[in-house]
């Protein structure tokens, strides 16, 4: 299944593994200075916000209130062949005046804010599952409805 909105995700419907193919961003950082490395800020931190969304977890040790993993040999990461489509764009002709002198906002770790929740409601409209933890997994999708 495939449904549109900030992110579009298709459910494997044998596996019920969730797979993003697009992601789209429009942000507000005031007067963009460099359009091409502020657009790649904000793709990459589209990226990094399928991380959490899908893959990455870290297991804790109760006992001994330690992570289980202590190295990131097992840790997965997102990388370029997890998502198909990336597109990132600004409000346009915005000058913020009390940001800075130049009108410009920082925009940091901006892109990365919102990709999570969005492709995880993508993800329940899809299944008829609402997920309420991160990272999104299969077995999360296995009480699907039909």
């Amino acid at each position: 299944m495939k449904l549109v909105g900030p992110a579009e995700v298709r459910i494997d419907q044998a596996l019920c593994i969730p797979r993003v193919t697009r992601v789209v961003g429009v942000y507000c950082v005031g007067r963009v200075i460099n359009f091409l490395t502020a657009r790649s800020q904000m793709i990459g931190g589209m990226c990094w916000g399928l991380g959490p969304a899908l893959l990455e977890s870290s297991e804790i040790d109760t006992n001994l209130g330690r992570f289980v993993s202590k190295n990131l040999a097992g840790y997965l990461l997102p990388v370029s062949a997890d998502i198909d489509e990336l597109d990132a764009s600004f409000i346009e002709d915005e000058f913020d005046a009390y940001a800075s002198a130049l009108g410009a906002k920082g925009m940091g770790e901006l892109g990365a804010v919102g990709a999570g929740p969005a492709i995880a409601n993508a993800v329940s409209p899809a299944t008829g599952v609402r997920v309420r933890e991160l990272p999104i997994h299969p077995e999360m999708l296995l009480a699907a409805p039909g």
